[in-house]
This record gives structure tokens, sequence and C-alpha cells, in this order.
């Protein structure tokens, strides 16, 4: 299996390079984030410190575009192009099985429903030129520095490692997303709770007062159980799905796509006549 020839490539040094790239990806972003955070923060999709989309990203590109190896103008755009489409599918991929994607572009110029942006493009290109440059040759160095056999054992149970892992954090990460829906369903409740006594507040306003802490209920036993309901699941999550929270930030994602319905939503009103409604009551 590992002397199996692969794209001109020994799989033995495909998987021992898709390994380091992705340890590799996991040290800088999660570094990277921490900086930012001011706390550790760990980036990756799974507990460990494996971040495979960098291994198969890097991998991607090099044998994609060794042909233009010698071609540093070639290299940079190709890159640049390879590596958005490689990440606007992955961005799909999430939404559509996870719900939610773990990056967000957003507040960034020139983006592309906060999957893709021009910054972010325009980096993919220099991140190529590096690989090709230095990173390639200093990661086949790395992997030339331990024995062959030492090599398969390490590799082969890193991969072990690495399905385990996934597993568990695909468990968790299913568990957040079912957590996201059921916290929206109770807001969407309150909201509607609240309407029936006269009083007319947005689903951001009281999720983010949800989230504050700073919700006071209303005289009403309904309102008061949902909110204390929403308490219990947004404060305390299951131990699977808390890596997801704080690595990804997915609450405040969430809070920034019930902006954009809610924004979407007083569009529409405006075009339908109504009567001012009075908001008698302040919570």
């Amino acid at each position: 299996m590992w002397e199996k020839m692969l794209l001109e490539t020994d799989v033995y040094h495909i998987v021992n390079w898709f390994l380091v790239y992705s340890i590799l990806g996991w040290v800088v972003e999660s570094l990277y984030m921490s900086f930012c955070n001011k706390k550790w923060t760990n980036r990756g999709f799974i507990h460990g410190p494996i971040c495979p989309i960098y291994g198969v990203g890097a991998l991607t590109v090099f044998f994609v575009l060794r042909p233009f190896s010698g071609n540093y103008v070639v290299l940079y755009f190709c890159g640049m192009v390879l590596a958005t489409i490689l990440e606007y599918i992955t961005g799909v991929v999430m939404q559509r099985v996870f719900g939610c994607i773990w990056w967000d572009y957003n507040e960034k110029p020139f983006n592309y429903k906060g999957i893709l942006c021009l910054e972010s493009s325009i980096a993919w290109g220099f991140y190529t030129v590096f690989l090709f440059w230095f990173l390639q040759r200093g990661v086949e160095g790395i992997v030339n520095l331990y024995p062959r056999r030492v090599g398969k054992i390490l590799a082969a149970f890193l991969l072990l490692y690495y399905m385990v892992d996934f597993t568990v954090s695909m468990i968790g990460a299913i568990d957040l997303n079912e957590k996201l829906i059921k916290l929206n369903r109770i807001v969407e409740e309150i909201q509607e709770r609240l309407k029936k006594i006269n009083i007319h507040r947005t689903k951001k306003w009281i999720k983010d007062h949800l989230d504050n802490r700073s919700f006071s209920a209303v005289d009403d036993n309904q309102i008061l159980d949902l909110s204390e309901k929403y308490q219990r699941l947004r404060f305390h999550p299951h131990v699977l799905s808390k890596h997801f929270i704080n690595a990804y930030q997915a609450f405040r994602v969430w809070s920034r796509k019930l902006m954009e319905r809610e924004e979407q939503e007083e569009k529409k009103e405006e075009d339908i006549p109504q009567g001012e409604i009075a908001d008698k009551n302040h919570l």
C-alpha cells in the first residue's frame, strides 16, 4: 500500500505530507486566533491538533499546479482561483451538513455571502507562491527527518486517531446545529407570546437580551419557562459541542443570520400598509 504510486508520488509520502500540512495549518491558525481572542483557541474541526483542510488544500494545489512550478505569475493567479474554489466548496458542504459555516467574511469588503472575500483570495495566491518557493520543500524535509518505518507507524496511528476524533466531532457539530435550531424556536415562541400581550420585539432583540442575561420576563409563566429553557441550552452546552462554540463562535454567526432575517422581514413589511404598533410595555 505505502509503495503504490499516485500522481507520480508514492502513497507513503502523500500521506505524510498531508499530515504535516494538516498539523502545521492547525498550529498557525490556532496561534493566530488565540492572539486575536486573547485566549487559547483550538481552530481545528476535530478536537486534536489536525486541520485536514490545510492538508487537502495544500496537496491539491501542489499536484494540480506542479506543471507550472517555475512560473510564479501563473502560480499566483491559478492558486488564487483554485484555493477560492476549494474554500467555496468547503463552505457550501458545511452549510448543508451542519447548517453553519465556521468562518465569517461578512465584515470584509468585497465578500460573497460571507463565504468568500477578495482579501482571502488575494492571500491564497501568495500562499500558493510560498508553497512552491519554500513550504513544500520544508515539508518534504520534515518527512525525510524520520525513518520510513517510523513514518508508517506514525501515519497509521494519526489516521486512525483522526477517524475516531472526526466521528466524535461530527456528533458534536450535529448536536450544536440541533441546539441552534432549538434556541431559534424558543426565541420565536417568546416573540409570539409577547405579541399576544401586546409587546412587539424583534427576534434579534430577544436573543441579544437572553444572551446577555438581561432579559426581564414579564408576569407570564410561559415566557418565564421559555427563557429559563433558553438559558439552560445556551449556557450549559453538551460536552461534545463546547469545542465548536469556543472555536467557531457559532452563536455570533447565528446572531448575524437572525439580524439579516429580521432586516429582510422588515423590508417586506414596508410594502404592506400597517397601523402604528404601540409598544406599551418594556421588558
